[in-house]
């Protein structure tokens, strides 16, 4: 089984004239991401019919749709709104991660409600930074205990503080970030990107115990690491934490692509030195028995 922890996906609507989506929902950072003002986008623009194609000439079973980390509860009640849609239309191929920004007060608990209650089986992706919130957001921690109670999953982008500038780079303070998984520890916890190298933090014990709750996900590493960081991250901690996901429909190979695909990031793994059983846990099984399906 092979399963995508980590997607992204707009309507046509969406697509079609980003600039103006971003202006009538007042998401200026989110436009900074997908259509920089400077250098190529990298960001790719798929429909749902594309991506079910895409899926299954990679031979990808299931993937996760997560949202973005909106500025507005106003575009995280219009991202539920495309997500539901789609999870309804294609409940055995698409798994619906919900939307969040402490930002929205109550309204925002009241949404994450609606989403599990559709069958939603996270939240996320989450980016408190660059979304207006603390880690510490007595709000956050609602939902993060919601999650903990839906056993649910929560998705959360983590930047690398070191290496390249890119578009909409802001800084991931891991001491907060560890602080907010020690705080929650019922909660189970994906750190997008690689957890920005975290992971190699948990050489140290004391950090290892303190990130117990927490899996970490692939998403647009061949876009900032070389292919020898899978072997040694599975020499570091236990390879059923780690989670097959791409950030498609970004080009994250963009030498080779031009458009997105799953692909690319599965033969990447397939000639990392896994083991059999390390390769079949990150592409689908680790994430499988996560989320019990």
């Amino acid at each position: 089984m092979i399963i995508d922890s980590h997607t992204h996906l707009y309507p046509q609507s969406v697509y079609n004239d980003p600039a103006e989506w971003a202006k009538t929902f007042e998401e200026s950072y989110w436009l900074s991401c997908v259509l920089p003002e400077k250098g190529l986008s990298l960001q790719g623009w798929v429909s749902v019919d594309q991506l079910l194609k895409d899926m299954d000439a990679a031979g990808v079973d299931k993937v996760v749709i997560q949202s973005w980390y909106w500025e507005n509860h106003r575009a995280c009640e219009e991202s539920l709104s495309w997500q539901l849609e789609w999870v309804k239309a294609h409940p055995d191929r698409f798994i619906g991660f919900a939307p969040f920004n402490a930002q929205g007060g109550a309204k925002s608990i009241e949404l994450l409600r609606l989403a599990f209650d559709a069958g939603f089986k996270g939240i996320g992706e989450i980016n408190p930074p660059a979304q207006g919130y603390a880690y510490d957001d007595e709000l956050l921690d609602r939902a993060l205990e919601m999650a903990a109670q839906a056993k649910a999953l929560v998705t959360v982008h983590v930047t690398e503080p070191a290496g390249n500038a890119f578009p909409g780079k802001i800084e991931t303070p891991f001491d907060k970030l560890q602080s907010m998984a020690q705080r929650n520890p019922d909660t189970r916890f994906i750190f997008a990107h690689l957890g920005g190298l975290l992971p190699f933090h948990e050489f140290n014990p004391n950090t290892r115990k303190s990130l117990a709750n927490v899996w970490y996900d692939t998403a647009a590493a061949p876009l900032l690491y070389s292919n020898l960081v899978y072997r040694t991250l599975c020499d570091v901690i236990d390879p059923k934490r780690i989670l097959f996901g791409t950030d498609y429909p970004l080009r994250t190979f963009p030498k080779e692509q031009r458009q997105p695909s799953f692909q690319h990031h599965i033969d990447q793994l397939k000639y990392a030195n896994l083991s059999e059983d390390e390769l079949a846990g990150i592409l689908g099984n680790n994430l499988a028995s996560l989320l019990a399906l």
